[in-house]
């Protein structure tokens, strides 16, 4: 209400005397000597986001993230019709009988509705044994990173030299070691669509085991190998290695203490080496022991197994990846027990191409998912993330979803903004305040850094860039360690100032999280999506950007 001024100090003065008197709490924006003064408030607006339904546009497709969710299997910078294990059984017929990067180029391209963005690939260096990798091979592998990055997707990349058991062609340490000085510069280079450089270079597959010269029996040189793949990528950027014990071999002798981290919450994301390792079990629930995944008694007792344990505490904060064994040889698994696995280890990726009728030709473990259905009883019962709406359809009746579907959407993160507070409009040259809050109904956190920006856009395509202090690899799902699986709520804070000579209008704002590669910072392909059915995603007239349009603001 205006106060209309006489003897203004006078007035005033009792006026803050009464309103201390009655218990008021005052906050004093500015007195106008002279003329009136008026407390004004810029009028907020309160938004309230929801998720995504079935029942909405694509609301049964895969969300497409970067860095998380189902991943393809493949060979990798292989020469041109070269005889090698066969495409995908999806894709015979349909592409050359000898290699080619169709083929998993196909492959890929074919889970687009999945909202697949990732690859297993395997550079094999079986012809280097005794001599440097050759151009030609490099040259290859530099072929097959463009394609990636053409086609908008990243790679859990393995090198390795032995594909099968039979400790045939397995190199020396020291040969390891100068192929990975030969691969630094390359890989240095083409990070950006590196989501993960896998440990690898040691026996079948790049597993760690039956090696020709038994180098998974020596401790120093697993350390020395894994201390070289740590120095490739940039710092805190992360490798994996196949069972928990592997990382306490090579920590026991990479640190100079001689022992695992005081913590893994204390030294998360830094350049400690055990911040840096995470895992790739690739015998997810094969028998009792997950494919050797732990293979002492009390095997994946939970609690009771060290090993066990360890992954249950560190697998938050680092990369996990998983896959079934081919053909279902570790047995049939449920799709709701794999969920509930895959919860419990925060797994950030996961195969379609084992257990897989598209892959191996006849029906096992996926196809089963794809048909069981999965209600929101079962996910309330296994402590699953239940995201706003996910099983609803527009009535609100409760809709099952499949086992597949469930697990292919809660891979990794999956970011769900819930309310967003600012003003209706503001004025040039003012502070705009913007408040934000989001869970995270994935089943991990983001784990390579990431830039997280407020964009103001014009109607006309004008793009005002604010960053914003925010780590999204500390959006975790649940506090670690809760056995309720409660979800956090994550707030965001953004207090920025408008230029004083922007034109007036009416603005969008969007949330941007672009990847950090300056290659592929503005690709649309490589910033996250919410997960919200009332946000929009806006790219620019040149289809760049990328960003979750959230509300509308108009500058006066």
């Amino acid at each position: 209400m205006p106060i209309v001024l006489g003897d203004k100090k006078q007035i005033v003065w009792k006026w803050y005397r009464n309103s201390i008197k009655n218990g008021l709490i005052l906050i004093l924006i500015g007195i106008v000597w002279g003329g009136a003064v008026q407390a004004k408030a810029e009028p907020l607006q309160e938004i309230a986001f929801h998720g995504i339904r079935p029942c909405d546009p694509r609301g049964r497709d895969g969300l497409a993230n970067p860095e998380r969710g189902l991943r393809i299997e493949t060979l990798f910078s292989e020469p041109e019709g070269g005889a090698v294990w066969g495409p995908a059984y999806h894709l015979k017929g349909k592409v050359s009988p000898g290699y080619s990067d169709d083929w998993w180029i196909q492959d890929a391209a074919h889970y687009e509705n999945h909202g697949l963005t990732l690859a297993q690939t395997y550079c094999y260096l079986d012809r280097f044994t005794d001599q440097p990798i050759s151009n030609e091979k490099l040259e290859l592998l530099q072929k097959s990173l463009n394609e990636l990055r053409k086609h908008g997707w990243k790679c859990l990349l393995r090198f390795a030299y032995e594909k099968d058991t039979k400790r045939t062609c397995g190199p020396a340490l020291d040969t390891i070691l100068s192929h990975i000085e030969q691969l630094k510069p390359i890989i240095h280079q083409n990070t950006d669509v590196i989501y993960v450089l896998q440990a690898g270079f040691v026996g079948a597959w790049g597993e760690w085991h039956s090696s020709a010269h038994e180098l998974e029996k020596d401790h120093e040189a697993l350390a020395k190998i894994t201390a070289k793949v740590l120095e490739i990528p940039p710092d805190r950027r992360m490798t994996q290695v196949r069972v928990p014990k592997y990382k306490r071999w090579v920590l026991s002798k990479l640190l100079i203490s001689g022992g695992l981290m005081k913590g893994i919450q204390e030294t998360a994301y830094s350049n400690h080496p055990a911040a840096r390792i995470g895992f790739h079990n690739d015998g997810f629930l094969a028998h009792t022991t997950d494919g050797g995944t732990w293979p002492e008694p009390p095997y994946f007792a939970n609690p009771g197994n060290p090993e066990f344990d360890i992954m249950t505490e560190e697998s938050a904060f680092v990369p996990v990846d998983g896959e079934l064994f081919w053909g279902d040889q570790g047995g049939v698994i449920d799709g709701l027990r794999a969920a509930a696995r895959l919860r419990l280890h925060h797994y950030t990726s996961f195969s379609i191409a084992h257990s897989f009728s598209e892959r191996e030709g006849k029906p096992y473990s996926i196809d089963n998912w794809m048909k069981a259905p999965l209600t929101l009883e079962d996910a309330r019962r296994e402590k699953l993330p239940i995201a706003n709406g996910y099983f609803e359809n527009e009535s609100g009746d409760s809709v099952a979803r499949t086992q597949f579907e469930y697990i292919r959407d809660h891979l990794g993160y999956r970011l769900e903004l819930q309310r967003a507070q600012l003003p209706v409009s503001l004025k040039r040259g003012g502070e705009l305040n913007v408040r934000l809050q989001l869970i995270n109904r994935g089943f991990s956190a983001p784990v390579n850094l990431r830039r997280i920006y407020l964009l103001l856009i014009s109607s006309e395509g004008f793009v005002k860039e604010f960053p914003i202090d925010a780590d999204l690899r500390d959006w975790q799902p649940w506090q670690p360690g809760d056995s309720e699986f409660k979800p956090l709520r994550h707030g965001i804070t953004c207090r920025v100032g408008i230029p004083a000579d922007i034109s007036p209008g009416q603005y969008q704002l969007a949330l941007w999280m672009p990847d950090t590669g300056e290659q592929i910072r503005l690709d649309p392909r490589y910033a996250i999506r919410l997960a919200n059915r009332d946000t929009a995603w806006w790219t620019n007239q040149h289809g760049e950007y990328g960003a979750n349009v959230f509300a509308a603001i108009r500058v006066e």
